[in-house]
């Protein structure tokens, strides 16, 4: 749980992890149920209805961001072992190739629906996403407040894996309280341009059940 507060929320939205996931069918559960890893969103029948990508979109995205992935993968096992430092400038790397690889196949009107869909998703996790702080117009001790939040719930997150604590109160209460704080730091008119900067509420299809 601490690495997704460092940035992975946003990647893994849009990334898939493994090209296995772009050939599932109809039938894929949403994939916001796996906390873990919180994708792949794009390999999501939804959200490839929502955002209109044709079959020739759909190929490319899986080639553009499987050569991301595999880029990135020896990173990937050593991520356990990296200090939180490492850890960050790595997934920060990843983001940028990934977005970058993501907005070269989409439109501009496809890639800001994503985008809001993520925010969407992410939640409170959102506001370290650079883009969205820029349109947010954050100043740089708002910034700052931020980073200080986040790392702090990060260490109390690490702290608490390390004492193998498993109450999901606790860890809730974690969560509730880095919420407050950072949404928090922004101002009243801030606050209400998020709202309209996440767009539509995006619903996944429940799945269908046998009565």
């Amino acid at each position: 749980m601490a690495r997704a507060l460092k940035g992975t929320w946003i990647l893994y939205l849009a990334l898939g992890l493994t090209s296995t996931a772009w050939g599932q069918g109809q039938g894929q559960q949403p994939l916001i149920q796996q906390p873990s890893i919180l994708g792949p969103v794009l390999s999501h029948p939804d959200v490839q209805k929502e955002l209109k990508l044709n079959d020739e979109q759909i190929s490319k995205l899986k080639d553009v961001l499987n050569k991301v992935m595999e880029k990135y993968r020896d990173d990937f096992t050593k991520l356990p072992r990296m200090s939180l430092e490492e850890q960050q400038k790595t997934m920060k790397a990843l983001m940028e190739d990934s977005h970058k690889a993501i907005a070269g196949v989409l439109d501009a009107k496809q890639w800001k629906r994503l985008k809001q869909i993520e925010w969407q998703m992410a939640g409170v996790n959102a506001l370290q996403d650079p883009e969205l702080q820029k349109e947010l117009k954050l100043s740089e001790e708002q910034k700052k407040k931020l980073d200080d939040i986040f790392n702090d719930t990060s260490k109390k997150l690490q702290q608490m894996l390390q004492n193998r604590e498993t109450s999901q109160e606790k860890y809730q209460a974690v969560f509730k309280d880095l919420e407050e704080k950072a949404n928090g730091v922004l101002n009243e008119q801030q606050q209400k341009n998020l709202k309209e900067l996440k767009g539509p509420l995006f619903h996944f299809s429940l799945p269908k059940t046998g009565r």
